[in-house]
């Protein structure tokens, strides 16, 4: 089945050249805050915490794009979770806030009844998709498309081929946008991929992205590598096992961050004890 999800969207990708999503969202900043500490949680496949993040969010920013956001991150965490009546549930109601324009929206309720056997209403959901990116003029958007697909495609249906391939395509359409190279980045340190990881990560660095947030996420990348290779994540077994040159790596990414003003009290403890 998945087969056909990827045989469907590489049809978008090569004859669609528009979309409806949009990451101009009108919420205020307590409301972005909490929208980014949920998928935070999404991200790192605690669906449950995530569900009860998004249901403070949803209770406290009612605009129409922070309706629709609760609504298919709630439906991304519920088909993570088989729940896919109650995803389906939220896809819907992204979908009637929007006047039936949340390509997330279709994307969610697609991959829900997918999984509960309905081809024909998935092929119906992933139809829509098709029909809101002929719409679209707008190249950048097109390009945030793109991005959107890459991540359903890794983080939902784990095909890294074709998240590369849709990511590579909204790089193409919108080389300035960094946010986008980052996300590239996170793909290769989701799979992995450490080396590709650090090269992506200091490219956004090099085109002008914000240096805090390539240091954490290179960060990222150098303690996910250590715990990999070593097989702990406790940090005494850690300081003894590593190399001098894994040492300075890291501890570099680390304290460039904290130079920028990174506060983590854990990061402070893992430096003081890694690094000096």
């Amino acid at each position: 089945m998945k087969g056909y999800f990827l045989a469907l969207l590489i049809f978008v990708g090569g004859a669609i050249s528009h979309t409806s999503y949009s990451q101009t969202f009108t919420m205020g900043k307590k409301c972005r805050a909490l929208l980014d500490e949920a998928k935070t949680l999404l991200n790192n496949e605690a669906y449950a915490e995530a569900l009860a993040k998004l249901d403070e969010f949803s209770g406290s920013c009612k605009t129409k794009d922070a309706k629709e956001q609760g609504a298919i991150n709630k439906a991304e965490a519920y088909n993570n979770l088989g729940q896919y009546e109650s995803a389906i549930k939220e896809a819907d109601y992204a979908l009637d806030v929007t006047k039936d324009r949340s390509l997330e929206g279709h994307f969610q309720k697609g991959i829900a009844l997918q999984n509960l056997g309905d081809v024909e209403g998935s092929k119906q959901e992933l139809g829509k998709v098709i029909q809101l990116t002929e719409k679209n003029q707008n190249t950048s958007e097109r390009a945030n498309n793109y991005a959107l697909m890459a991540r359903v495609y890794a983080r939902q249906l784990n095909e890294e081929d074709s998240a590369m391939y849709y990511l590579d395509k909204a790089m193409a359409l919108a080389p300035e946008n960094t946010d986008i190279i980052i996300q590239k980045g996170d793909l290769y340190l989701y799979y992995n991929e450490y080396q590709e990881a650090y090269t992506t990560y200091d490219q956004a660095l090099a085109l002008g992205h914000e240096p805090l947030d390539v240091y954490q996420s290179r960060t990222q990348v150098g303690l996910k590598k250590m715990e990999n290779k070593y097989g702990t994540t406790k940090v005494q077994e850690l300081r003894k096992k590593m190399t001098d040159e894994e040492k300075s790596t890291l501890c570099s990414d680390i304290q460039k961050g904290l130079d920028l003003g990174w506060k983590d009290m854990s990061m402070d403890m893992f430096s003081a004890m890694i690094c000096q």
